[in-house]
């Protein structure tokens, strides 16, 4: 009975085993790829964000775009408060935080950076507020993404309490008719 709970225990504690994607809508599931992503998603031990410095695609002499010179830099991670972490967390592992009908028909502008740090294992989700799509990835290959229209004002609320000054955020929190 002793080893039973504590077995229960340990699995509820880190998020795996049978568990793990029972309580997880399939299409959540799916955007985070594994049921090792969404079990480091759930336990973190650490959040952080950044905010993202584009650096455009370079032109080539006739004209063209090299796209796969486009790429982001990090800029300094923030360590998310617990509670804000918590609320972020809560979102992305929602599935009515999503239209599955959609990502967003664009190439994404990304500007923030969120990371679930568990151990050695980080799940990084990158938010584009323009076109609503959230990239997931881990250890830098992209898993999958999903557009966040639903909860793009929730997003960014939680978001303006991590970068109260951004000004970009701002704009965008403005023109969504969201109290500053």
């Amino acid at each position: 009975m002793i080893m039973k709970r504590s077995l229960l225990s340990l699995s509820a504690l880190l998020g795996v085993g049978a568990a793990s994607g029972a309580d997880q809508p399939e299409d959540v599931a799916r955007l985070f790829g594994s049921s090792d992503n969404l079990g480091i998603v759930r336990t973190a031990e650490r959040v952080d964000s950044c905010l993202l410095r584009h650096i455009p695609a370079a032109e080539l002499p006739d004209g063209r775009i090299d796209w796969q010179t486009e790429r982001y830099e990090d800029t300094t991670f923030t360590v998310v408060p617990a509670q804000v972490a918590g609320a972020l967390r809560d979102l992305l592992l929602d599935n009515k935080s999503y239209d599955w009908k959609t990502h967003g028909g664009r190439r994404p502008s990304l500007y923030l950076r969120l990371r679930f740090h568990h151990g050695a294992d980080v799940v990084t989700c990158d938010f584009c507020f323009l076109c609503r799509v959230v990239l997931v990835s881990r250890d830098g290959a992209e898993v999958n993404r999903a557009n966040f229209s639903p909860s793009a004002d929730l997003f960014l609320q939680q978001f303006l309490k991590v970068y109260p000054q951004d000004e970009p955020l701002r704009r965008v929190a403005k023109e969504a008719g969201l109290p500053l």
